[in-house]
């Protein structure tokens, strides 16, 4: 009797280190195909959404204006978006000059300088004529000021008048590009910040 246990017993061993081998292969197996084809799908698709996401703050929105910005961080707003134009805040009496126009100190808010108080609050974006900056700024705050160009006919600062005043802020930043006038970046933010003359 003890002899027909023991080959029974022998023959059934070997029957279950079978079945557990096969299992861990075809586990492992599946897992190598699915997980490579899952990560090679999720990476490229967050680069695609970075990617486009990313120039949507590069086309900007519309420039705000009201007392409490400081006139040199909208001098710069303004210059980033329209990257050919400068917006100058000048003397009273230089308004409408082309050159020896002088420039006041924009390290003040808007509240500080202006002689006119309204509750208006006006958006610059490419659709505003330079007419209509102008004229706001004057009728609406009492402070002078004009669109101006960089390195123009032998003038670093230079302030055209005319038909460039009638022109739409996008026209007149084309106009300045063709006209081979220089982009406007740190240093010539600094010049009319500062109440040079021009």
């Amino acid at each position: 009797m003890a002899v027909t246990k023991k080959p029974a017993a022998k023959k059934a061993a070997p029957k279950k280190p079978a079945a557990k081998p096969a299992a861990k292969k075809t586990t492992a197996k599946t897992a190598a195909k699915v997980a490579p084809a899952k990560k090679a799908a999720a990476k490229p698709a967050a680069k695609k959404t970075t990617a486009k996401a990313a120039p949507a703050p590069k086309l900007g929105g519309e420039i705000t204006v009201n007392g409490n910005k400081i006139m040199k961080t909208l001098q710069t707003e303004f210059s980033k978006k329209f990257e050919y134009l400068t917006l100058c805040f000048i003397v009273d009496e230089d308004r409408e000059k082309c050159v020896n126009v002088r420039g006041i100190n924009t390290n003040k808010r808007l509240s500080e300088v202006r002689k006119k108080f309204s509750n208006e609050e006006i958006s610059l974006h490419g659709r505003t004529k330079v007419q209509n900056i102008e004229k706001y700024f004057w009728d609406e705050l009492g402070i002078a000021c004009q669109i101006g160009i960089c390195n123009y006919n032998g003038h670093a600062h230079y302030f055209p008048i005319g038909t460039f005043n009638g022109l739409t802020l996008t026209a007149a930043n084309e106009w300045a590009k063709n006209a081979g006038c220089k982009k406007v970046g740190a240093t010539e933010i600094a010049q009319i910040c500062r109440g040079s003359i021009f």
